[in-house]
């Protein structure tokens, strides 16, 4: 009964291909974000990043393969990726300082649960517990891609907070399309050149060749981390609609303007 509706819906997604995976996963992910704006504001998305960068250092242990790479790829890319989306959400409707305790909050938040996770695997397993390995896969981390990880998410974060408002201080608060497409697909980029070469390079005691380097793990994830900000320009627009206390505001102005920022 547990298991009765859950492993069939799994079997039949692995029917499917990769990329109709990820835009479930991407669309899932938008719903959840404005649900979660809408209902809780502020604190709904400080939640969602939380729960999504935990998960996605999870998803990222899993590879598979897509039409776009000869070579297997890790999971993770698309469900992160969304995580900048939030980010520029807060930095729009919330400021700067908004958005930045948003990237602390997360960063803790991986550190706790790591930890907690390696407490609770000093407990010795009982007899026929298949449940330690498991969970020593998933949670013991490898040092160099923790802090690789840790530092890469925290640079390209204030980095997309920072694009962010000075794009839209350039062009005077307009184009919310440009802004969010410069500061998304820059951060990203600076994530994934720390990321790698701290942990395929620098940290990495047989470190990787520069051709690798640049083509598989810079380049290789980047492809699906631009698709993933072209599909989140209109969520931007769409974050207007669900700002908090909207119809309350439109009831007071019914001239509101929410394409001012377009």
């Amino acid at each position: 009964m547990d298991i009765s509706f859950i492993a069939p819906l799994i079997d039949l997604m692995q029917t499917l291909s990769a990329e109709s995976i990820s835009l479930l996963v991407f669309l899932g992910c938008v719903v959840a974000i404005l649900f979660l704006f809408r209902t809780f504001g502020v604190t709904g998305l400080y939640m969602y990043n939380v729960v999504v960068v935990i998960a996605a250092n999870i998803q990222v242990l899993k590879m598979t393969t897509f039409w776009f790479s000869p070579e297997p790829v890790a999971l993770g890319t698309v469900t992160f990726a969304t995580t900048y989306l939030v980010s520029d959400i807060l930095t729009e409707h919330y400021g700067k300082a908004v958005a930045r305790k948003g990237v602390w909050l997360s960063f803790a938040a991986h550190i706790l649960m790591t930890s907690l996770m390696i407490l609770t695997l000093g407990y010795s397993g009982a007899a026929g517990d298949k449940a330690h390995e498991a969970m020593a896969t998933l949670f013991v981390p490898s040092p160099r891609i923790l802090l690789a990880g840790l530092s890469a998410y925290v640079v390209s974060q204030f980095c997309d907070i920072y694009i962010f408002e000075w794009v839209g201080q350039m062009t005077q608060r307009r184009w919310l399309w440009l802004r969010t497409n410069v500061a998304t697909l820059l951060s990203g980029l600076v994530d994934n050149i720390i990321f790698s070469v701290l942990a395929w390079v620098i940290l990495n005691p047989k470190p990787i060749s520069f051709y690798s380097l640049i083509f598989t793990y810079i380049l290789g994830t980047y492809l699906a981390r631009g698709l993933v900000t072209f599909l989140s320009t209109p969520v931007m627009y769409l974050s207007y609609l669900c700002l908090p206390g909207l119809p309350k505001r439109l009831a007071r102005d019914p001239n509101f303007d929410l394409t001012k920022a377009a």
